[in-house]
């Protein structure tokens, strides 16, 4: 067998096995109830399976938060054949995200020739503590769903790059649609592909012809304008859904704030990944140091990269592929819940920081300081035995809901969310539980999430039903009366309010 591609096999085998070994226990693990919920557990349309009734609703706008047919269709197809075993979700998961790190090797391989680099950053791309989140957490199938697809494209891109002929392009944008029908952030992708044209496939050169680079940009014409048209279909499902936060919720200004801030804070988690949790609330202010110390480094790495940008590509590659595809998850249009930022929205991006940290290593101490590759590679291993553990640790949290929630409590100091979640859990867990304190110790996170926001509706008619329980009616009646008030709408506090008062 050829050598090259027994180092191809080989690489592929140690991505998956250390992969598997990261996160194979998610087979045992549970659905949470944070979202999981909402695409599964309690979704009966999902639940029923794939049939012609089911593949229209997923289609049309539904209150399954923005459009993304695609992602609630595999949901679908996971019900039918594993029904509600919620490790065989999990494996799905896992599968999707084993695949895409491996396609992401042959993607940087083919496109730039240097096997090992490509190897190193499909391998921490695959085992990074930041993408546990979207591994992990059922509800983030569109994550590793899209990025499946994210890098099918890529992969078909650089075909077509290399030998153009329409039947190519013509691939290029079929998964390119499934990709976004799978979720809007691959809205950023032609702008990817722009920077690839750049770094490493060198189809722009400085002092390439207009000719040349007017081609190049009208090949990516077709793949903007389906990107315009999901904005669109997107916008008009958040609409549907309610879920626009409006402004006087969150003004503009404190959006832009959080925004620049965490592209700085982003960056801090990627290089050093700890105090990792699945909600981040949202800031009720920035500091303006912060903001300016922010603003700062975007404008000096930027810089840099763009003064780099003859001479060293995948630094101008690396820095604005992070820049880009960051942009739609930055927080200025906001949808439902939406936190101060989210691991899972660091998947696409992180993997420009990625390149960027491995092939500037590779320059500064192979090609400048004549480092031998062997300590290298001895570096790289001591890195893998720090990274690994944290990343096992990482995915030890998402076994159930209990220990998601009581691990981001210790990280954040707390949310009304999170402590909302975290008494529904406890509320719903059965009488064994209650029996061993737990329904006092959901009063207690319910009566937190409402110290923090006094208006939450579920909170109130959380402890509602707690009161009830406990014979106090009257309470319970207040508790429902105070939610209705919050929200008029609210689908569970008139049926309860309507028992209390029998």
């Amino acid at each position: 067998m050829n050598t090259g591609y027994v180092r191809y096999i080989a690489v592929c085998l140690f991505i998956a096995v250390i992969t598997l070994f990261v996160y194979g226990r998610v087979v045992t693990y549970d659905f949470v109830n944070f979202d999981d919920n909402l695409y599964v557990t309690a979704n009966k349309n999902v639940q029923a399976g794939i049939s012609f009734k089911s593949i229209i609703w997923a289609f049309s706008f539904n209150e399954v938060a923005y459009w993304h047919p695609l992602s609630l269709i595999s949901h679908m197809i996971d019900c039918r054949v594993f029904g509600l075993n919620a490790g065989m979700h999990h494996l799905t998961n896992l599968f999707l995200h084993i695949a895409s790190s491996i396609l992401l090797f042959f993607v940087l391989k083919q496109a730039t020739g240097a096997l090992w680099r490509s190897a190193i950053v499909a391998l921490l791309f695959a085992i990074h503590p930041i993408n546990v989140e979207s591994v992990a957490w059922i509800a983030a199938r569109k994550n590793v769903l899209s990025t499946f697809f994210w890098m099918l494209t890529m992969f078909a891109y650089i075909f077509y790059a290399k030998r153009p002929a329409v039947y190519r392009y013509l691939t290029v944008m079929f998964f390119f649609v499934l990709g976004l029908l799978s979720k809007p952030m691959l809205v950023t992708l032609p702008f990817v592909l722009l920077l690839f044209d750049y770094w490493p496939l060198e189809r722009i050169k400085s002092g390439s012809e207009k000719g040349v680079l007017l081609k190049i940009i009208l090949e990516k014409v077709p793949l903007i304008i389906l990107s315009l048209i999901i904005v669109v279909v997107s916008s008009f499902s958040l609409k549907y859904s309610s879920i626009f936060v409006s402004q006087e919720s969150v003004p503009f200004d404190l959006r832009i704030a959080n925004a620049l801030v965490s592209y700085f804070k982003y960056i801090a988690k990627i290089v050093w990944p700890q105090n990792l949790a699945v909600y981040y609330p949202f800031p009720s202010a920035v500091p303006l140091w912060h903001v300016i110390g922010s603003v700062i480094f975007i404008l000096v790495v930027s810089a840099f990269s763009l003064l780099a940008a003859k001479k060293r590509g995948y630094i101008f590659t690396g820095w604005f592929w992070y820049d880009g595809t960051l942009l739609p998850v930055s927080g200025i249009v906001q949808g439902g819940l939406w936190p101060a930022m989210a691991d899972r929205w660091a998947y696409i991006p992180v993997i420009g920081i990625l390149i960027l940290l491995i092939w500037g290593l590779h320059e500064l101490f192979v090609e400048r300081f004549k480092i031998k590759k062997l300590l290298i590679y001895l570096t790289g291993i001591a890195c893998l035995s720090i990274m690994v553990p944290v990343a096992y640790l990482q995915v030890g949290y998402w076994e159930n809901s209990y220990t998601l929630y009581k691990h981001a409590l210790e990280v954040t100091g707390g949310s009304d969310l999170i402590h909302n979640n975290m008494g529904s859990y406890l509320l719903r867990r059965g009488s064994y539980l209650l029996k061993q304190g737990g329904l006092k110790e959901a009063k207690r996170h319910f009566l937190e999430a409402l110290v923090i926001n006094p208006r939450y509706e579920e909170a109130l008619n959380n402890i509602g039903i707690i009161s009830y329980s406990e014979g106090k009616y009257n309470e319970a009646i207040d508790y429902y009366l105070k939610a209705l008030k919050v929200k008029l709408d609210y689908p569970d506090a008139p049926n309860n309010l309507g028992v209390a008062m029998i």
